[in-house]
């Protein structure tokens, strides 16, 4: 969280010099949501069975109608099992870990508007929008065995203990949802997000799964946040 401040000040910084000049506002919202995980101990891509819950909080500064940058943490917890794998099951390895991530992206309007008309009024407007960014996960996976004690000298002299993992990973969050303008102060949104770390340690296992195919996880969920400046109603009540 100390590392997300001086990011949070910064966007205030330039909300604060620049709002009156351009229309630019900010925002402060929360993501209430869904994790899941992809890697070693997942057979299919997306594990229904194992969801779990997520959430966070993020601030979001509009340059234009079109672009805005997001800083943001979230938390949640993700988990695999070989028990929902046909192909896996014999390992009987499973896992699970919170995770706390923070980061920043830019986002795209797709069909972003000016929200009043020259008269001031609300637009109520509803546009997609694509982010990329940058970000950091801090975790602490350990994977499981859970099969018999004798299964379990099989599975020593079959599998090397697994040494030296990481814990906490470099991602790139990226991404599709969707932004409801709906008031003057409050807009409503749903998001997908999936986030590559470039590693395979994010699950606890290595040289016992594929050390080729690195791990995922996603962030899904729907946001809800509140404008904390509104200059741009100002602007247009000035020009009229």
């Amino acid at each position: 969280m100390r590392s997300l401040l001086p990011l949070l000040f910064a966007l205030l910084f330039l909300n604060t010099l620049r709002a009156q000049q351009d229309g630019s506002y900010f925002e402060m919202g929360f993501l209430l949501g869904l994790t899941n995980y992809s890697g070693d101990l997942a057979e299919k891509a997306i594990e229904l069975k194992e969801t779990q819950p997520g959430y966070g909080l993020y601030f979001r500064y509009h340059f234009t109608r079109y672009f805005s940058v997001k800083a943001h943490a979230y938390s949640g917890s993700i988990s695999g099992d070989d028990a929902n794998s046909s192909v896996l099951n014999y390992r009987k390895l499973r896992f699970s870990t919170s995770l706390i991530e923070i980061g920043a992206v830019g986002e795209w309007k797709i069909l972003g508007r000016e929200r009043y008309t020259k008269t001031g009024i609300h637009n109520f407007f509803i546009t997609p929008y694509l982010f990329g960014g940058i970000g950091y996960t801090f975790t602490d996976a350990k994977a499981e065995f859970y099969g018999t004690p004798a299964e379990g000298e099989l599975y020593l002299k079959t599998f090397p203990p697994e040494e030296g993992l990481r814990k906490n990973f470099l991602l790139a969050p990226v991404g599709v949802g969707v932004q409801a303008d709906v008031l003057e102060r409050l807009v409503l949104g749903a998001e997908i997000g999936f986030r590559p770390v470039f590693s395979d340690d994010l699950d606890g296992i290595r040289i016992n799964g594929n050390p080729n195919k690195g791990d995922w996880y996603y962030f899904t969920g729907i946001t809800f946040s509140f404008i904390l400046s509104d200059p741009e109603k100002k602007r247009h009540k000035r020009s009229f």
